[in-house]
Protein backbone atom coordinates (compact mmCIF):
# COMPACT_ATOMS: atom_id res chain seq x y z
CA UNK A 1 0.00 0.00 0.00
CA UNK A 2 2.62 2.54 0.67
CA UNK A 3 5.56 1.38 -2.19
CA UNK A 4 3.01 0.72 -4.72
CA UNK A 5 0.27 3.13 -4.36
CA UNK A 6 2.14 5.78 -2.17
CA UNK A 7 -0.41 5.78 0.63
CA UNK A 8 0.42 7.47 3.45
CA UNK A 9 -0.06 4.27 6.29
CA UNK A 10 0.60 4.23 10.40
CA UNK A 11 1.23 0.90 11.02
CA UNK A 12 -0.13 0.70 14.24
CA UNK A 13 0.20 -3.15 16.34
CA UNK A 14 -1.40 -3.74 19.32
CA UNK A 15 0.23 -6.77 21.96
CA UNK A 16 -2.13 -8.28 24.36
CA UNK A 17 -0.16 -8.88 27.27
CA UNK A 18 -2.75 -8.72 29.51
CA UNK A 19 -4.88 -11.29 29.47
CA UNK A 20 -6.69 -14.30 31.54
CA UNK A 21 -5.01 -17.09 29.60
CA UNK A 22 -1.43 -15.25 29.21
CA UNK A 23 -2.07 -14.63 33.46
CA UNK A 24 -2.89 -18.50 34.09
CA UNK A 25 -0.08 -19.82 31.65
CA UNK A 26 2.47 -17.57 33.02
CA UNK A 27 1.42 -18.71 36.60
CA UNK A 28 1.90 -22.36 36.05
CA UNK A 29 5.05 -21.80 33.78
CA UNK A 30 6.81 -19.62 37.05
CA UNK A 31 5.69 -22.56 39.11
CA UNK A 32 7.14 -25.29 36.93
CA UNK A 33 10.31 -23.37 36.85
CA UNK A 34 10.59 -23.26 40.41
CA UNK A 35 9.57 -27.19 41.58
CA UNK A 36 12.53 -28.18 38.86
CA UNK A 37 14.71 -25.59 40.49
CA UNK A 38 13.67 -26.68 44.04
CA UNK A 39 15.88 -29.63 44.14
CA UNK A 40 12.53 -31.81 45.81
CA UNK A 41 13.63 -35.45 46.79
CA UNK A 42 12.97 -38.42 43.90
CA UNK A 43 10.42 -39.45 46.30
CA UNK A 44 8.78 -36.49 46.12
CA UNK A 45 8.90 -35.73 42.65
CA UNK A 46 6.98 -39.15 42.14
CA UNK A 47 4.36 -38.45 45.08
CA UNK A 48 3.29 -35.34 43.29
CA UNK A 49 3.51 -36.59 39.78
CA UNK A 50 0.72 -39.43 40.38
CA UNK A 51 -0.91 -37.32 42.53
CA UNK A 52 -0.88 -34.58 39.40
CA UNK A 53 -1.78 -37.47 36.96
CA UNK A 54 -4.57 -38.82 39.02
CA UNK A 55 -6.38 -35.39 38.81
CA UNK A 56 -5.68 -34.90 35.59
CA UNK A 57 -7.87 -37.51 34.30
CA UNK A 58 -10.68 -36.85 36.97
CA UNK A 59 -10.49 -33.27 36.33
CA UNK A 60 -10.04 -32.73 32.91
CA UNK A 61 -9.94 -35.67 30.63
CA UNK A 62 -13.45 -36.94 32.33
CA UNK A 63 -15.02 -33.20 32.04
CA UNK A 64 -14.08 -32.73 28.13
CA UNK A 65 -16.94 -33.53 26.28
CA UNK A 66 -15.23 -32.50 22.46
CA UNK A 67 -14.05 -35.83 21.17
CA UNK A 68 -10.89 -34.11 19.47
CA UNK A 69 -9.92 -32.49 22.65
CA UNK A 70 -10.26 -35.21 24.69
CA UNK A 71 -8.30 -37.51 22.21
CA UNK A 72 -5.63 -34.98 22.69
CA UNK A 73 -5.89 -34.78 26.44
CA UNK A 74 -5.61 -38.98 26.75
CA UNK A 75 -2.37 -38.71 24.69
CA UNK A 76 -1.38 -36.31 27.27
CA UNK A 77 -1.54 -38.66 29.83
CA UNK A 78 -0.24 -41.89 28.12
CA UNK A 79 3.08 -39.87 27.86
CA UNK A 80 3.06 -38.80 30.96
CA UNK A 81 2.77 -42.20 32.59
CA UNK A 82 5.09 -43.46 30.17
CA UNK A 83 7.48 -40.53 31.54
CA UNK A 84 6.61 -41.18 34.96
CA UNK A 85 7.57 -44.89 34.27
CA UNK A 86 11.03 -44.25 33.02
CA UNK A 87 11.75 -42.13 35.72
CA UNK A 88 11.07 -44.77 38.19
CA UNK A 89 13.57 -46.91 36.63
CA UNK A 90 15.99 -44.24 35.98
CA UNK A 91 19.10 -44.12 37.82
CA UNK A 92 18.73 -42.11 41.42
CA UNK A 93 21.11 -39.97 40.52
CA UNK A 94 18.79 -38.38 37.78
CA UNK A 95 17.75 -34.90 37.68
CA UNK A 96 13.97 -34.10 37.73
CA UNK A 97 14.13 -30.96 35.21
CA UNK A 98 13.47 -32.85 31.66
CA UNK A 99 10.82 -34.94 33.53
CA UNK A 100 9.24 -31.78 35.10
CA UNK A 101 9.27 -30.19 31.35
CA UNK A 102 7.82 -33.50 29.62
CA UNK A 103 4.97 -33.33 32.65
CA UNK A 104 4.37 -29.62 31.94
CA UNK A 105 0.48 -30.10 31.59
CA UNK A 106 -0.56 -32.30 34.91
CA UNK A 107 1.97 -30.94 37.16
CA UNK A 108 1.47 -27.27 36.15
CA UNK A 109 -2.06 -26.97 36.41
CA UNK A 110 -1.78 -29.28 40.17
CA UNK A 111 0.65 -26.82 41.44
CA UNK A 112 -1.49 -24.38 40.18
CA UNK A 113 -4.37 -25.25 42.51
CA UNK A 114 -1.73 -25.48 45.43
CA UNK A 115 0.25 -21.91 44.74
CA UNK A 116 -1.24 -20.31 42.16
CA UNK A 117 -3.09 -17.89 44.48
CA UNK A 118 0.74 -16.85 45.76
CA UNK A 119 2.45 -15.59 42.58
CA UNK A 120 1.44 -11.36 43.22
CA UNK A 121 4.54 -9.76 41.49
CA UNK A 122 3.83 -8.26 38.01
CA UNK A 123 7.41 -8.74 36.39
CA UNK A 124 6.21 -12.80 36.58
CA UNK A 125 3.32 -12.26 34.52
CA UNK A 126 5.72 -10.09 31.92
CA UNK A 127 8.25 -12.80 31.18
CA UNK A 128 5.81 -14.81 29.18
CA UNK A 129 4.13 -12.49 26.47
CA UNK A 130 7.85 -11.19 26.26
CA UNK A 131 9.48 -14.16 25.38
CA UNK A 132 6.76 -14.72 22.30
CA UNK A 133 6.65 -11.80 21.31
CA UNK A 134 10.38 -11.52 20.87
CA UNK A 135 9.57 -15.22 18.87
CA UNK A 136 7.01 -13.81 16.98
CA UNK A 137 9.26 -10.46 15.71
CA UNK A 138 11.92 -13.23 14.86
CA UNK A 139 9.56 -15.14 12.31
CA UNK A 140 8.10 -12.51 11.20
CA UNK A 141 11.84 -11.25 9.94
CA UNK A 142 12.68 -14.59 8.77
CA UNK A 143 9.05 -14.14 6.17
CA UNK A 144 10.11 -10.92 5.41
CA UNK A 145 7.50 -9.13 6.44
CA UNK A 146 7.64 -5.59 7.79
CA UNK A 147 7.77 -4.66 11.05
CA UNK A 148 4.52 -2.20 12.26
CA UNK A 149 5.73 1.67 12.91
CA UNK A 150 4.23 1.14 16.33
CA UNK A 151 3.75 -1.23 18.54
CA UNK A 152 1.73 -0.97 21.80
CA UNK A 153 1.95 -3.14 24.80
CA UNK A 154 -1.17 -3.71 27.53
CA UNK A 155 0.77 -3.43 30.31
CA UNK A 156 2.42 0.25 29.72
CA UNK A 157 -1.08 1.54 29.22
CA UNK A 158 -2.54 1.08 32.00
CA UNK A 159 -2.68 4.65 33.22
CA UNK A 160 -4.69 5.65 29.66
CA UNK A 161 -6.96 2.53 30.52
CA UNK A 162 -8.25 3.72 33.64
CA UNK A 163 -8.55 7.35 32.26
CA UNK A 164 -10.72 6.10 29.46
CA UNK A 165 -12.82 3.90 31.55
CA UNK A 166 -13.51 6.61 33.97
CA UNK A 167 -14.78 8.65 31.05
CA UNK A 168 -17.17 6.50 29.59
CA UNK A 169 -19.12 5.87 33.52
CA UNK A 170 -18.86 9.76 33.41
CA UNK A 171 -20.86 9.35 29.94
CA UNK A 172 -23.24 7.42 31.58
CA UNK A 173 -22.49 3.87 29.89
CA UNK A 174 -20.52 1.99 32.70
CA UNK A 175 -20.63 1.33 36.42
CA UNK A 176 -18.47 0.33 39.15
CA UNK A 177 -19.64 -3.40 40.83
CA UNK A 178 -17.41 -4.15 43.95
CA UNK A 179 -14.56 -3.11 42.13
CA UNK A 180 -14.94 -4.01 38.90
CA UNK A 181 -16.18 -1.85 35.84
CA UNK A 182 -19.09 -2.91 33.31
CA UNK A 183 -20.24 -1.55 30.27
CA UNK A 184 -23.59 -1.48 30.45
CA UNK A 185 -24.38 -2.73 27.15
CA UNK A 186 -28.81 -2.34 27.06
CA UNK A 187 -28.48 0.95 28.12
CA UNK A 188 -25.82 1.65 25.49
CA UNK A 189 -28.17 -0.27 22.83
CA UNK A 190 -31.18 1.74 23.72
CA UNK A 191 -29.51 5.18 23.15
CA UNK A 192 -30.74 7.50 20.29
CA UNK A 193 -27.50 7.49 18.59
CA UNK A 194 -26.27 4.21 19.29
CA UNK A 195 -26.86 0.29 18.76
CA UNK A 196 -24.84 -2.60 20.31
CA UNK A 197 -23.33 -5.43 18.00
CA UNK A 198 -22.79 -3.69 14.58
CA UNK A 199 -20.79 -6.39 13.37
CA UNK A 200 -22.37 -9.07 14.28
CA UNK A 201 -26.00 -8.02 14.80
CA UNK A 202 -27.57 -11.22 15.48
CA UNK A 203 -25.30 -12.55 17.97
CA UNK A 204 -26.84 -9.96 20.66
CA UNK A 205 -27.71 -12.48 23.35
CA UNK A 206 -25.06 -14.48 22.84
CA UNK A 207 -23.81 -15.65 25.90
CA UNK A 208 -21.75 -18.10 25.49
CA UNK A 209 -19.71 -16.28 23.09
CA UNK A 210 -19.65 -12.86 25.70
CA UNK A 211 -18.64 -15.50 28.35
CA UNK A 212 -15.88 -16.62 26.08
CA UNK A 213 -14.93 -13.42 25.65
CA UNK A 214 -14.61 -12.14 29.39
CA UNK A 215 -11.99 -15.14 30.19
CA UNK A 216 -11.37 -18.20 31.49
CA UNK A 217 -10.32 -16.23 35.04
CA UNK A 218 -13.74 -14.78 35.54
CA UNK A 219 -16.13 -16.05 37.56
CA UNK A 220 -19.82 -15.39 37.96
CA UNK A 221 -19.85 -11.07 38.48
CA UNK A 222 -21.52 -10.11 41.59
CA UNK A 223 -23.29 -6.63 40.87
CA UNK A 224 -23.12 -7.05 37.16
CA UNK A 225 -27.00 -5.21 36.10
CA UNK A 226 -27.17 -7.73 32.67
CA UNK A 227 -26.28 -10.75 31.38
CA UNK A 228 -25.15 -9.28 28.34
CA UNK A 229 -22.52 -6.67 30.04
CA UNK A 230 -18.94 -7.07 29.77
CA UNK A 231 -15.87 -6.02 31.50
CA UNK A 232 -13.54 -2.90 31.43
CA UNK A 233 -11.77 -3.18 34.48
CA UNK A 234 -11.50 -6.52 36.71
CA UNK A 235 -10.97 -6.51 40.31
CA UNK A 236 -8.21 -8.83 40.91
CA UNK A 237 -7.60 -12.06 42.71
CA UNK A 238 -4.75 -13.52 44.57
CA UNK A 239 -2.54 -15.12 41.67
CA UNK A 240 -3.22 -12.29 39.43
CA UNK A 241 -1.68 -9.29 38.35
CA UNK A 242 -2.86 -5.85 39.66
CA UNK A 243 -2.28 -1.91 39.40
CA UNK A 244 -3.87 0.41 41.54
CA UNK A 245 -7.18 2.37 39.99
CA UNK A 246 -10.15 4.46 41.07
CA UNK A 247 -12.33 0.93 41.72
CA UNK A 248 -9.05 -0.73 44.00
CA UNK A 249 -6.20 -3.07 42.67
CA UNK A 250 -7.45 -4.55 39.44
CA UNK A 251 -6.40 -4.92 35.68
CA UNK A 252 -7.95 -4.16 32.26
CA UNK A 253 -10.56 -6.19 30.82
CA UNK A 254 -9.71 -7.54 27.35
CA UNK A 255 -10.91 -5.56 24.82
CA UNK A 256 -10.54 -2.19 26.33
CA UNK A 257 -7.00 -2.72 26.05
CA UNK A 258 -7.35 -1.98 21.90
CA UNK A 259 -9.29 0.49 21.89
CA UNK A 260 -7.46 2.78 24.25
CA UNK A 261 -3.76 1.98 22.56
CA UNK A 262 -5.23 2.52 19.19
CA UNK A 263 -7.06 6.21 20.54
CA UNK A 264 -3.57 6.92 22.44
CA UNK A 265 -1.65 6.93 18.94
CA UNK A 266 -4.39 7.68 16.28
CA UNK A 267 -6.58 9.56 17.59
CA UNK A 268 -10.69 9.18 17.55
CA UNK A 269 -10.91 7.98 14.39
CA UNK A 270 -9.12 4.54 12.77
CA UNK A 271 -9.65 4.28 8.81
CA UNK A 272 -8.64 0.39 8.88
CA UNK A 273 -8.96 -1.91 12.11
CA UNK A 274 -7.87 -5.71 11.12
CA UNK A 275 -7.94 -8.68 12.87
CA UNK A 276 -9.34 -12.31 12.34
CA UNK A 277 -12.98 -13.18 11.87
CA UNK A 278 -13.19 -14.95 15.46
CA UNK A 279 -12.88 -11.68 16.82
CA UNK A 280 -15.74 -9.70 14.87
CA UNK A 281 -17.74 -10.65 18.24
CA UNK A 282 -17.80 -10.41 20.77
CA UNK A 283 -14.06 -8.48 20.41
CA UNK A 284 -14.36 -5.96 17.74
CA UNK A 285 -18.14 -4.96 18.50
CA UNK A 286 -16.85 -4.26 22.21
CA UNK A 287 -14.44 -2.09 21.00
CA UNK A 288 -17.05 -0.42 18.84
CA UNK A 289 -19.39 0.27 21.65
CA UNK A 290 -17.06 1.34 24.26
CA UNK A 291 -15.20 3.93 21.92
CA UNK A 292 -18.32 5.18 20.62
CA UNK A 293 -19.44 5.53 24.01
CA UNK A 294 -15.90 7.29 25.08
CA UNK A 295 -16.23 9.82 22.00
CA UNK A 296 -20.21 10.78 21.57
CA UNK A 297 -19.76 9.74 18.27
CA UNK A 298 -21.58 6.97 15.70
CA UNK A 299 -19.11 6.03 13.80
CA UNK A 300 -15.45 5.12 15.37
CA UNK A 301 -13.89 3.04 12.13
CA UNK A 302 -14.16 2.93 8.71
CA UNK A 303 -13.11 -0.25 7.43
CA UNK A 304 -13.21 -3.66 9.36
CA UNK A 305 -11.16 -6.37 7.64
CA UNK A 306 -11.37 -9.73 8.98
CA UNK A 307 -9.26 -12.04 7.76
CA UNK A 308 -10.27 -16.04 8.06
CA UNK A 309 -8.75 -19.09 9.73
CA UNK A 310 -5.38 -20.97 9.27
CA UNK A 311 -6.50 -24.81 9.24
CA UNK A 312 -4.22 -27.81 8.95
CA UNK A 313 -5.33 -30.41 6.51
CA UNK A 314 -8.76 -29.47 7.12
CA UNK A 315 -8.78 -28.95 10.87
CA UNK A 316 -8.70 -25.67 13.38
CA UNK A 317 -5.02 -25.37 14.69
CA UNK A 318 -4.89 -26.09 18.22
CA UNK A 319 -2.82 -26.49 20.67
CA UNK A 320 -4.95 -28.78 22.78
CA UNK A 321 -5.15 -31.27 19.69
CA UNK A 322 -1.38 -30.91 18.83
CA UNK A 323 -1.76 -30.58 15.31
CA UNK A 324 -0.15 -27.05 14.46
CA UNK A 325 3.12 -26.41 12.88
CA UNK A 326 4.85 -23.52 13.58
CA UNK A 327 6.49 -21.05 11.10
CA UNK A 328 10.11 -21.99 11.95
CA UNK A 329 8.93 -25.48 11.45
CA UNK A 330 7.66 -24.58 7.89
CA UNK A 331 10.72 -22.73 6.70
CA UNK A 332 12.69 -26.13 6.76
CA UNK A 333 10.66 -27.46 4.24
CA UNK A 334 9.68 -24.29 2.48
CA UNK A 335 11.47 -20.76 1.43
CA UNK A 336 9.37 -17.84 3.12
CA UNK A 337 8.79 -16.34 -0.68
CA UNK A 338 6.99 -19.90 -1.00
CA UNK A 339 5.20 -19.32 2.12
CA UNK A 340 4.47 -16.21 1.15
CA UNK A 341 3.05 -17.10 -2.32
CA UNK A 342 0.61 -19.70 -0.43
CA UNK A 343 -1.08 -16.50 1.24
CA UNK A 344 -1.37 -14.28 -1.42
CA UNK A 345 -2.75 -17.24 -3.94
CA UNK A 346 -5.80 -17.24 -1.40
CA UNK A 347 -8.39 -14.76 -0.90
CA UNK A 348 -7.30 -12.82 2.48
CA UNK A 349 -11.37 -13.37 4.03
CA UNK A 350 -11.26 -17.01 3.74
CA UNK A 351 -10.00 -19.30 5.13
CA UNK A 352 -6.54 -20.94 4.29
CA UNK A 353 -5.75 -25.08 4.70
CA UNK A 354 -2.13 -25.52 5.01
CA UNK A 355 -1.06 -29.03 3.21
CA UNK A 356 1.55 -30.27 0.49
CA UNK A 357 -0.99 -29.96 -1.83
CA UNK A 358 -1.41 -26.34 -0.88
CA UNK A 359 2.14 -25.39 -0.95
CA UNK A 360 2.89 -27.36 -4.45
CA UNK A 361 -0.20 -24.57 -5.83
CA UNK A 362 2.45 -21.71 -4.36
CA UNK A 363 5.88 -24.00 -6.00
CA UNK A 364 4.62 -24.30 -9.27
CA UNK A 365 3.01 -20.38 -9.44
CA UNK A 366 7.04 -19.55 -8.32
CA UNK A 367 8.49 -21.07 -11.32
CA UNK A 368 6.01 -19.04 -13.78
CA UNK A 369 7.56 -15.82 -11.90
CA UNK A 370 10.42 -13.76 -13.15
CA UNK A 371 13.41 -13.94 -10.74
Amino acid sequence: MTDYFNYDVSYVMNITDIDDKIIKRARVHHLIESYAAAGHTREKVIADAEAALKKFNAEKIANESCSLKRGAMDDIFGKCKAALEDYKKAAAATPSTEFCKTFSEPLGNFLDDQFGHTIVDNAIFNKLPRFWEEDYHKDMAALHVQPADILTRVSEYVPEITDFIKKIIDNGYAYEAEGSVYFDTVKFDHSEDHHYAKLVPEAFGDLEALTEGEGVLSEQAHGKRQAMDFALWKTSKPGEPAWDSPWGRGRPGWHIECSVMATAVLGDKLDIHAGGVDLRFPHHDNEIAQSEAYFQCDSWVNYFLHSGHLTISGCKMSKSLKNFITIKEALTQYTARQIRLMFLLHSWRSTLDYSPDVMDIAIKFEKTLKV
